[in-house]
């Protein structure tokens, strides 16, 4: 019997990876459950996205305040671990959710005082701690309050290996408590968008131009910089190349202001942030990937299920997703290796749509949110005394 109301706590809604599952778990619940969002913070980008997939949303609107403020910074913590865990009581929650930094600590502490036996964080990426300079007690105070929060929680849920082998080696966490279920993508919807001549025209491609798609937050981790030097080189080789990012972040100026350094800039469209993610990938000709981490990329399993032809760089969160022969791999911060792979996927069309489609094959038996959905339904619904599902979704 599926559990009756299922209570995700997080930081925020903006557009990012954990609200994005969250999104889709919520559209893919069963008949009769309800799905509940409680977000701590005031950014609410995703919340008609969340209402429309059939979930409600609770806003406690609390800005999260600095550490150098103690006594502000306790408050909105204790603050929170109250109104979530009278929120779980109200609701009679089955299960609690837990997603991103404040959200671990505070749901998992209300949902141990409510009395939710069925308690879970989702780990979302392999970086557990900040890098700090050796002695920094910072350093113990985070490795001990995480230890002693997983601790806490019923089940961790690792989203890649990566990350569950992070988390059995820095904080000692092991099965049945520890659980890795890879994300997911709605496979079906990616795989009907179709190729749109007016969408390319609104990147700045036209019909016989070659499109390269980049999605992602504009943060450091993503290293669109190395995508714009990257163009600089292509353009000479492949003048039709055209390159658009779709997402937001703190470096969109920044990221604007080096296309026009480099003569890229009438190349380069940034389309900020885009809810018509597959339609986009279906007018793209190629997808790039320049991360250097990522713990589940679901932009890559995207493109994965759009059978788009895809650079990626050779991290293990991206090996993790591409086997042989299903995208090119490039190194990490290497402009030239990612020009070239860029050059190679233009020059042959062929080459790219047999790995485009045996990408979408693994998509299709692995990264479905319908399987993925299902593994986490087997925890919702595991009586908190019993033991979990295996490891899903490959």
């Amino acid at each position: 019997m599926a559990a009756r109301v299922v209570l995700h706590v997080i930081d925020a809604l903006n557009v990012g990876g954990a609200q994005e599952l969250v999104l889709l778990l919520a559209r893919h619940a069963p008949p009769g459950q309800r799905t509940v969002v409680c977000v701590l913070q005031p950014d609410l980008a995703m919340r008609e996205r969340l209402a429309a997939a059939g979930a409600e949303v609770t806003a406690l609107n609390r800005a999260r305040p600095s550490i150098l403020s103690p006594l502000r910074f306790l408050a909105y913590f204790l603050c929170g671990v109250r109104d979530v865990a009278r929120l779980c009581r109200r609701l009679g929650a089955g299960a609690v959710h837990c997603h991103l930094g404040d959200a671990e600590i505070i749901g998992i502490l209300a949902g141990r005082l409510a009395g939710v036996r069925t308690t879970l964080v989702t780990v979302h990426n392999p970086i557990l701690f900040q890098k700090r300079r050796t002695g920094d007690p910072r350093n113990f105070l985070h490795r001990a309050s995480l230890t002693i929060l997983y601790r806490l929680a019923w089940r961790v849920v690792a989203v890649s290996r990566q990350t569950e082998r992070v988390l059995q080696r820095e904080l000692g966490l092991t099965p049945p408590r520890l659980v890795c279920i890879r994300n997911g993508v709605d496979v079906a919807r990616l795989e009907a968008a179709v190729r749109s001549e007016a969408l390319r025209r609104d990147c700045g491609a036209g019909p016989d131009d070659f499109l390269i798609i980049n999605i992602g937050r504009l943060e450091d981790q993503k290293r669109q910089d190395v995508l714009l030097a990257a163009m600089a080189i292509l353009s000479r080789e492949c003048p039709r190349a055209r390159l658009c990012i779709a997402g937001t972040g703190s470096l969109e100026h920044a990221l604007a202001r080096q296309a026009k350094e480099l003569g890229v800039a009438d190349r380069v469209r940034l389309l900020g942030e885009r809810s018509d993610i597959p339609e986009l990938l279906g007018a793209a000709d190629m997808v790039a990937v320049a991360s250097v981490w990522e713990g589940t990329s679901l932009s890559l399993m995207e493109s994965m299920a759009a059978a788009r032809p895809i650079v990626a760089t050779d991290i293990p969160g991206n090996r993790e997703l591409l086997d042989p022969g299903q995208a090119l791999l490039v190194p990490a911060g290497d402009v030239r290796a990612m020009a070239r792979a860029m050059a190679e996927l233009a020059a042959d069309p062929a080459m790219g749509r047999t790995l485009g489609q045996a990408a979408r094959e693994k998509a299709r038996r692995v990264f479905d949110i319908r399987i993925v959905a299902a593994a986490y339904q087997a925890l919702w619904d595991k009586d908190a005394r019993g033991d979990p599902p295996a490891c899903a979704a490959g």
